[in-house]
């Protein structure tokens, strides 16, 4: 597996200085006169998201040539590194800032919670207000800030912020208590509240958020998948959500294959859905990590974590209700987070699965993992069986001890092309 320095550098390509666009004749240069079909190839090749609208920016004909690149692979995404507006992208560790908009704050104060996919959560909490955004297109989906509560959730473990009218409650878009924000489709947005369930937002038809009942009590991740809505349990179970007149919710898949601990230890798990890029069927990962049932929080080695640190691939048979174990990944890398998980084709990254080392880090006494220091994301190799935790932050940021209230949400946005 390349080093995350390495990746694309025998792909940059670097114009002379004195460089111009084609439509100036006072300054030459053979960069424009490249072959759209080596440049096009070339603009494929850059996995930066960055390095792609450097490219698009030499020339015309090179614009042009990135233009006609369909279908074009996906650039690596950005890694949060404060929860709120700095972002490292994949490979380069290039920073990059996306404050909240000026004209956002005419209205008072908005704070950014997060990002989902390519959307960013804010919240203007004094008004009841808060929006999804996508601060490239600049597209944005309004977010209603009560859920609709029925006599039947009355025994379900559900969020109160306080009651507004009768049958309505506040909901909380905090960093703790929103694990995910899905886009599913144009009039279907789904959400995973941190210790209650699944609810869902029909913008059009409905004015409240809704609670998915019947679904997982604690689910850790859903997925839009071929026009369903996907959860799963904190056990590994799948469920399936219909949308109709009515709201249900049926299990699909029982309890993931069995992971088996040696006497006094126990296994910490967290699950993710994704969609393969290749098959294009539905997967779960298990991430789990061996530890004993009674532990000091301390800084953890590396030579322990790649003892103990484990991750196990899934593919749903949804003809047969069972999970099918997978070995490898082919050309596909894998990018794990709360917020989002999504599969991207990559020959350079193939079979890779990359996970925020906060799984590690928030069990650490100091926020770091000894001799790394502080981590912005692991690796798993499937090919190889191997971790690789190197990879720095690129900014300075204070360390985290276990239990701090300033604990951020780190995970990825895929910035659009």
């Amino acid at each position: 597996m390349p080093a995350a320095s390495d990746l694309g550098r025998d792909v940059v390509v670097v114009p002379p200085a004195g460089v111009m666009d084609d439509d100036d004749e006072s300054t030459w240069s053979p960069w424009p006169d490249l072959q759209p079909e080596l440049a096009g190839m070339v603009f494929c090749r850059l996995l930066s998201h960055g390095d792609r609208l450097r490219f698009r920016a030499v020339c015309r004909r090179w614009r042009l040539a990135a233009r006609q690149q369909h279908p074009l692979p996906p650039a690596l995404p950005w890694h949060n590194l404060d929860g709120r507006i700095t972002y490292q992208s994949l490979p380069d560790g290039e920073v990059h800032r996306i404050p909240v908009p000026d004209e956002l704050q005419a209205g008072g104060t908005v704070v950014c919670r997060g990002s989902f996919d390519g959307w960013l959560l804010y919240d203007r909490s004094e008004q009841l207000e808060c929006f999804l955004m996508n601060p490239i297109s600049k597209a944005r989906i309004d977010l209603p800030y009560h859920w609709h509560c029925d006599d039947d959730d009355d025994d379900a473990i559900l969020p109160d912020y306080g009651e507004e009218e009768e049958g309505q409650r506040t909901m909380c878009f905090g960093e703790n208590a929103v694990r995910k924000i899905a886009v599913c489709s144009p009039d279907l947005v789904a959400a995973v509240i941190a210790g209650s369930g699944v609810f869902f937002y029909r913008p059009g038809m409905h004015s409240t958020w809704l609670f998915a009942s019947g679904g997982p009590g604690f689910a850790r991740d859903i997925a839009y998948y071929n026009g369903k809505l996907y959860s799963v349990s904190s056990d590994g179970e799948l469920f399936v959500h219909e949308f109709s007149d009515s709201i249900s919710a049926d299990i699909v898949i029982g309890i993931a294959p069995q992971a088996y601990s040696c006497q006094g230890y126990s296994w910490r798990s967290t699950f993710y859905l994704v969609i393969s890029c290749t098959t294009g069927r539905l997967m779960m990962v298990r991430w789990r990590w061996h530890l004993p049932i009674f532990y000091n929080v301390r800084r953890w080695g590396v030579d322990e974590l790649r003892k103990e640190i484990k991750l196990d691939v899934f593919e749903a048979d949804l003809e047969k209700r069972r999970w099918l174990e997978v070995k490898e990944l082919g050309d596909q890398a894998l990018f794990l987070g709360t917020s989002c998980s999504r599969a991207i084709l990559s020959s350079d990254y193939g079979s890779c699965i990359f996970f925020s080392s906060l799984n590690i880090t928030r069990l650490c006494s100091d926020g770091i993992i000894n001799g790394i220091g502080d981590c912005a994301y692991c690796v798993y190799d499937m090919k190889n069986d191997t971790f690789r935790f190197d990879n720095p932050v690129s900014i300075k940021r204070e360390g985290l001890s276990y239990g701090s209230d300033g604990r951020w949400r780190a995970d990825w946005f895929f910035p659009c092309e």
